[in-house]
């Protein structure tokens, strides 16, 4: 009779042991969630061979794959000569709306301006497994 109180109170112990472990480890509940849930196509861009003092763009489409409102929060770039500029703030779950991204290559200076460049945008959402994603652009600056 010991015994089996023994191996039923055993029992109820591994379940909240396994009940805990569950709740405590991230993405494993959240995964199933309804969540908003950011997707960025494509993630880089290269713009080949460009001449200094020409301005491009490329749009990339963000999408929300989730099941909740996406919100972008805040847009920023990794050099003033980069701007980025979303179409809609409130993306609602299967849409996707447009991230114009535009390079002035004149608003840079000096030898540095010139050869390979790379470009970082910040884009911050309220998806809580991927809060801050990144996209990059990459060009060849002629003189």
């Amino acid at each position: 009779m010991k015994a089996a109180t023994y191996l039923i109170l055993g029992l109820i112990i591994l379940g909240i042991a396994v009940y805990g472990y569950y709740k405590s480890v991230p993405g494993l509940e959240n995964e199933r969630a309804a969540r908003p849930q950011i997707e960025i196509t494509p993630q880089d861009f290269n713009f080949g061979q460009i001449q200094y003092g020409q301005e491009v763009n490329y749009v990339f489409l963000v999408k929300n794959a989730g099941q909740e409102v996406l919100e972008i929060k805040r847009l920023s770039t990794s050099c003033g000569c980069t701007s980025a500029k979303i179409a809609k703030e409130q993306i609602n779950p299967g849409e996707t709306t447009e991230l114009l991204v535009v390079y002035d290559t004149g608003a840079m200076s000096g030898p540095h301006a010139l050869g390979q460049q790379e470009r970082i945008i910040y884009i911050k959402s309220s998806d809580p497994i991927n809060p801050q994603v990144e996209v990059t652009i990459h060009a060849n600056v002629l003189q």
